[in-house]
């Protein structure tokens, strides 16, 4: 490709929708020299690394996973601005350029356009996937951007791009009148009120901050639309003379009028006004015609996003949004089987798409139902005599048993028999008991077994599944005999070895959520009630659990010899039998304020120390997560008693294994810099019943 900020940006679009598929795990660093490496860390900077060597751009844009190495590369040339960005800059965000990276891609007004590779992040100590690749709109003056690098790119001056122009620099953009948002409203709904583009209308409202955020009772500037008529439809055949004739057309040696059954001989042309009959044609009302049999469409697979496939067939977004009109209200949403308009010469409506090729959802909207979608009558399951506690819940669950949160009504209760008769029919009397105990402990921690009609985007049912991830049309994840079938059949493909694994293990190699030991908390609920199903009482069956079930004494049972001690400095006590848990003074305390922070502040306490400081538990407890998340970088999470559970983030080295019991003062391991972090420290976190607090509150300091 050229070396161009063109090239960059095509090559970026050509990815747009591109999410990762595992923690960090990306196809880009092994693509990139030397990069290899950074396989698990976050992949802003190694993306654009990635786009450099793929378009000829690496000898202007340092091969690099760092953003505040690639902020300094740029600044040591002088080649930083704090301001006046143009397409191909890249956007350095952070106290100092560290935290992020995008590249501009359009400049608009007080806006600019930016397209960019983001990683995983946290809220609340619970992992999430990022937002993958990415293009939006930010403002110029947000104040998380540190400045704006200039590559030297061949193709432009020395120190511009030169290559894509700047669409709208300083000048306020012409509006003509006010819009006021109502209700329900979102600015895709109002662009198709108002007969204008999305791009449009942000062009003419900078004071919108976020696209997809809009109150009711806000004034929005309307775009003022000349220049952007439609040029008018022209006929679909030529007329012979302009005014109509009732007279039939006239020819030689041949009779006036032409017989029904007759068909007329090549090239015979009959009078468009008449239709060859001597009748003037009543024209067809606007959406009765027939539509046009070699209409180009594009059907939707699972995975594909809008950006990706107007980048596939060589034409905008923008451009596929106005050949779609009214079908899709919401362009990040699309459903595999929809059907998309590629006809530029075509303007339709969903219906006149749907009749050239039948698709099985009319929209890609599924509305969802105001009740909940009733279950189909569901047959029996076989009842399982002889089933006990033991039958269903091999060994001792890792994690302190919680119940349901209040008794189940009638409702839950019938949600989760169907979950069992599912569980039944598909293993059989035989496994189908456990695989019911994993199925109703994932539906309560999803959906505390109520049919949701909604949730996180666009989630829905017992087990949460989304329709634009492949599970189904809305109406079908929301039917719990479907939804349960779905999660055992997958469950069944993605774990094979389920029946040997730990429920938490099992259920989160079909849900992979963000806290996957959480349904295990609720298995001996869900074990008692399975039992119940079969025929029996939980409370009297035999086994293993017979005496009654005391949460309070039930702690994990360590499976493996502990690790041996490891010779570390003397640790200093603290309040209540908490230990300080590096040898290192304080830094940047909790809740001081700052851009660099998602949450606006800072959600722990530092303490800046060498590379491979010994790191101790602060506490007694078990470990709950120990691994890479997102943000944090190697991070081990410990639970304590009285709700109280330490995070220990950024580490270059861990010790301990999830499900393991440390005391206070052991080493669960070593200071580093991993994640999103500008060098060696511990970032250590207390979070009290699910809030984050001052961990120095539990230190003495």
């Amino acid at each position: 490709m050229a070396n161009t900020a063109k090239s960059m940006i095509d090559k970026g679009r050509t990815q747009l929708g591109y999410r990762e598929g595992r923690n960090n795990w990306t196809k880009y660093p092994p693509e990139v020299p030397g990069l290899a490496w950074a396989q698990n860390q976050p992949w802003c900077q190694t993306w654009i690394s990635w786009l450099a060597v793929k378009t000829g751009n690496k000898d202007v844009i340092p091969l690099t996973a760092s953003c505040l190495t690639c902020t300094n590369w740029f600044k040591s040339r002088g080649q930083f601005h704090r301001s006046g960005p143009k397409p191909g800059d890249l956007v350095m965000y952070g106290a100092n350029g560290g935290t992020h990276v995008d590249m501009v891609t359009e400049v608009s007004g007080s806006r600019i356009r930016v397209i960019g590779g983001n990683t995983g992040g946290s809220y609340n100590g619970q992992y999430f996937n990022g937002d993958g690749v990415y293009e939006k709109w930010t403002d110029i003056s947000n104040s998380r951007i540190h400045g704006f690098a200039r590559p030297k790119y061949k193709a432009g001056s020395t120190n511009e791009t030169g290559v894509l122009p700047d669409t709208g620099g300083g000048q306020k953009p012409p509006t003509k009148g006010k819009f006021t948002v109502k209700k329900g409203m979102t600015l895709l709904g109002i662009c198709a009120i108002l007969g204008v583009s999305l791009a449009e209308l942000l062009t003419a409202n900078p004071q919108v901050k976020d696209p997809n955020r809009i109150t009711e009772g806000q004034e929005l500037n309307v775009p003022d639309k000349k220049g952007t008529q439609k040029p008018p439809t022209k006929e679909p055949t030529k007329e012979p003379s302009k005014k109509p004739t009732t007279e039939p057309t006239k020819e030689p040696s041949k009779k006036p009028e032409v017989k029904p059954s007759e068909k007329p001989k090549p090239g015979h042309k009959p009078d468009p006004s008449t239709g060859g009959q001597g009748k003037p044609v009543v024209p067809a009302k606007p959406g009765t015609e027939k539509p046009n049999q070699k209409l180009k469409t594009y059907t939707v697979k699972k995975g594909d996003t809008l950006g990706a496939i107007a980048i596939r067939h060589g034409i905008s977004l923008q451009k596929l949004l106005d050949m779609n009109k009214g079908r899709f209200p919401n362009p990040d949403r699309i459903f595999p089987g929809q059907h998309v308009n590629l006809d530029g010469t075509k303007i339709v409506v969903p219906d006149t798409v749907n009749k050239v090729t039948p698709c099985s959802c009319q929209t890609n909207h599924q509305t969802k139902p105001s009740k909940p979608v009733p279950a189909k009558p569901v047959s029996p399951a076989p009842v399982i005599s002889g089933v006990s506690l033991g039958d269903v819940m091999p060994t001792k669950p890792p994690v302190v048993q919680r119940g349901w949160d209040r008794p189940l009504n009638a409702a839950e209760l019938a949600n989760a028999r169907v979950i069992y008769s599912e569980a039944v029919k598909l293993f059989g009397s035989k496994d189908g008991a456990r695989a019911a105990v994993i199925g109703i402990a994932t539906a309560y921690q999803e959906s505390r077994l109520q049919n949701l009609q909604g949730g996180h985007l666009d989630s829905a049912g017992l087990f949460q599944q989304r329709p634009s991830m492949g599970w189904g049309t809305h109406a079908q994840v929301t039917n719990p005999a479907y939804a349960a079938n779905k999660f055992f059949t997958t469950m069944k493909q993605s774990a094979p070895g389920w029946k040997s694994m730990p429920l938490w293990e099992a259920s989160h190699k079909v849900q992979r959520s963000g806290s996957p030991m959480a349904p295990a908390a609720f298995e001996l609920a869900a074990a008692k009630l399975v039992v119940q199903f079969s025929g029996g009482k939980a409370a009297d069956a035999p086994g293993k659990h017979r005496k009654p079930y005391d949460a309070t004494k039930d702690r994990p049972q360590v499976q493996e010899p502990a690790p041996k001690p490891v010779e570390q400095k003397p640790v200093t006590p603290a309040v209540r039998g908490w230990v300080k848990p590096v040898q290192a003074a304080a830094g940047t305390p909790f809740g001081q304020k700052g851009s660099m922070w998602s949450s606006g502040y800072h959600t722990g306490q530092d303490f800046p120390a060498p590379q491979g400081t010994p790191i101790v538990a602060a506490g007694t407890g078990q470990v709950v997560e120990a691994g890479w998340a997102g943000a944090y970088g190697q991070s081990v999470v410990i639970q304590h008693e009285n709700g109280v559970k330490t995070r220990y983030a950024h580490m270059s080295a861990i010790s301990v294994r999830m499900g393991q019991t440390v005391q206070a003062g052991a080493q669960i391991g070593n200071v580093g810099s991993t994640g999103n972090s500008t060098g060696a420290h511990l970032h250590l976190e207390f979070i009290a019943n699910g809030v984050q607090v001052d961990p120095m509150r539990y230190l003495g300091g």
